[in-house]
């Protein structure tokens, strides 16, 4: 199997994956704007590792998902990381939330179109 069969069908796991880690982030973003519930650090820990793996997948096929257009910012997304690692040291829950939503979840949509895209 060659490199671009591997990265589609890491694509294709992801296009199943995908609804299941952004309805997981939504929820985690809720939870830590309004009323932690008591398995919430539990989600997060579960869309972090999600999260996580979108951006292996990303890394080891960028090449292919930007192959036609830049659909997604290596940098801005190392920018996004750095900033997730920053406001998980200050342990600020509105923080936290908002740097899920406004980097990751466009990042999560971004990866699941691309993906179903690349894969049809």
């Amino acid at each position: 199997m060659g490199m671009r069969e591997l990265q589609k069908s890491a694509l294709t796991e992801l296009i199943d994956y995908s609804p299941k880690i952004i309805l997981g982030t939504k929820q985690v973003i809720d939870e830590l704007r309004v009323t932690k519930k008591q398995d919430t650090e539990e989600l997060f820990n579960l869309v972090i590792q999600g999260i996580n793996w979108e951006i292996e997948v990303f890394n080891n096929c960028e090449p292919l998902i930007n192959s036609t257009e830049k659909r997604i910012d290596k940098a801005k997304m190392a920018k996004a990381v750095v900033r997730l690692g920053k406001v998980l040291q200050e342990k600020d829950d509105i923080k936290i939330a908002a740097c899920l939503d406004v980097d990751f979840m466009p990042f999560l949509k971004e990866m699941e179109k691309s993906a179903i895209e690349i894969c049809q």
